[in-house]
């Protein structure tokens, strides 16, 4: 589990990272007022009487464990059935992260969590060593998923993008009093990373009630 601490200069950390990545900064699409709506990123039935909220870094190894080991579980037994709602809504401790973030959005909302899924799968393959070899493995899951190189580019040069993503983590975290990753809101209970015995547990209590 990893903690998160917050700073005011985290939006201009995470800009500055941006720059040095990508090697650019497009002042015309930051200053631009028509900008993209971050949309809730969602899996499962909208009326389902279960809500999770999931907060989760692409950068955090027990994000990437819930993902592969817990979430199958939870998806077969509650998702597929409409009996849990789940969304996902990203943390940012550092720029890869950001970036990961930014990639995953590349191909629109349809294919958000596919990506992600491929993001975490491979994790210990990307999220290390220095920035060319971080850039190198975003770009490689790019053309994974079927994006060349220049569009994995353009979509984490998305300088407007970005910024909304920051602020927006910012906001859910601290009126969510969220402190570490992965950390969970069952129907709004805060709760930290579980194994899958107990997720059920809460889950079907809240599926009683």
């Amino acid at each position: 589990m990893i903690a998160i601490t917050k700073s005011p200069l985290t939006v201009f950390f995470l800009s500055t990272i941006l720059i040095i990545f990508t090697g650019h900064l497009n002042l015309a699409q930051t200053n631009n007022t028509g900008s993209k709506i971050v949309s809730p990123m969602t899996l499962g039935n909208p009326n389902a009487p279960v809500k999770i909220v999931e907060y989760a870094s692409f950068t955090c190894p027990h994000c990437a464990t819930f993902h592969l080991d817990v979430l199958p579980n939870i998806k077969k037994k509650y998702l597929d059935k409409g009996l849990v709602q789940l969304e996902y809504r990203e943390v940012y401790f550092d720029g890869p992260g950001l970036w990961a973030g930014l990639l995953a959005r590349c191909k629109g909302n349809e294919k958000y969590f596919p990506m992600i899924d491929l993001i975490y799968k491979n994790q210990e393959d990307w999220a290390k060593g220095n920035i060319d070899n971080i850039k190198d493995g975003l770009l490689s899951m790019g053309r994974q998923a079927g994006l060349s190189d220049e569009e994995s580019l353009a979509c984490m040069q998305d300088d407007n993008l970005a910024e909304q993503l920051v602020e927006l983590f910012q906001e859910n975290a601290k009126r969510d009093n969220i402190r570490s990753t992965p950390s969970f809101l069952i129907n709004g209970q805060l709760v930290k990373n579980l194994p899958f015995p107990e997720f059920e547990e809460l889950i079907e209590k809240y599926i009683e009630e």
